[in-house]
């Protein structure tokens, strides 16, 4: 959605210093706003160089050597990464280091199983969080071919082999189609609407509404239906799913 804009709405709380400051800092998509536990121990998993193989798919723990990579891949989906990336550039520091590698996060690389080329890469956030939320993208070249699917049938099959852990969560932009496809395809639930993490107050998201109403097309209002809520409130928020397993729609 923030692809399609070209400035927060008049008026905003949050002037440009306090955005670079939050894009600085920026660690993940939104605001993690579930409950906290411990988290769980992936540092043996992390130290291995294959999680989980399948048969065209290759899952391996993202190390550092994996930055330029990575980074190629959010800012192909996100301009607001995309100034996060080149802010922390600027400042002489690695996003990737405070993004991937915190104790409480577990990201892996998608790999053809055949060459090793790198496809993409998922993960998981926060393994603090009550539920754990799911990220996942692929390089444009391998989308549409089935390996987001296949993907996450691998990873999160092998993460409740090891944690038992069933229950994920997925957050996903309202115009990021192809994801929504994607997750529901394996029987996920849109459950609501999330806050994004530059749209902070109600009066923000509204403002911002307003002045984007002539991006509401049909699948917004398809979306609304389902939600029973207004249209204008899918341009200022994200969707949410949870996604339990087995797994319906696609066999391993």
């Amino acid at each position: 959605m923030l692809d399609k804009l070209s400035e927060l709405p008049a008026g905003s709380s949050i002037k440009k210093d306090e955005l670079l400051k939050i894009l600085d800092g920026m660690v993940q998509s939104e605001e993690q706003v579930l409950a906290k536990k411990e988290p769980w121990d992936f540092s043996r998993e992390k130290s291995q160089t294959v999680f989980v193989c399948g048969d065209e798919i290759l899952i391996r723990p993202i190390t550092p050597k994996d930055e330029t990579f990575y980074c190629g891949v959010r800012m192909q989906y996100s301009l607001m990464y995309q100034a996060a990336y080149n802010t922390a550039r600027d400042n002489k520091k690695s996003i990737l280091l405070d993004e991937i590698f915190a104790p409480q996060v577990f990201y892996c690389i998608i790999c053809n199983s055949n060459d090793g080329q790198p496809m993409g890469y998922l993960g998981i956030k926060d393994t603090s969080a009550e539920i754990w939320e799911i990220a996942i993208e692929l390089d444009g070249k391998y989308t549409h071919r089935g390996f987001g699917s296949k993907s996450l049938h691998l990873y999160l099959n092998e993460v409740q082999r090891r944690t038992g852990v069933g229950e994920f969560r997925a957050v996903v932009e309202v115009d990021n189609i192809p994801s929504q496809r994607c997750f529901e395809g394996l029987g996920a639930k849109l459950v609501g609407l999330c806050d994004s993490f530059v749209l902070r107050t109600e009066d923000e998201k509204k403002r911002f509404e307003e002045q984007n109403l002539q991006l509401i097309d049909t699948h917004m209002i398809d979306l609304a239906k389902q939600l029973e809520v207004e249209p204008r409130k899918l341009l200022s928020h994200l969707l949410d799913y949870r996604l339990k397993l087995p797994f319906i729609g696609l066999q391993p």
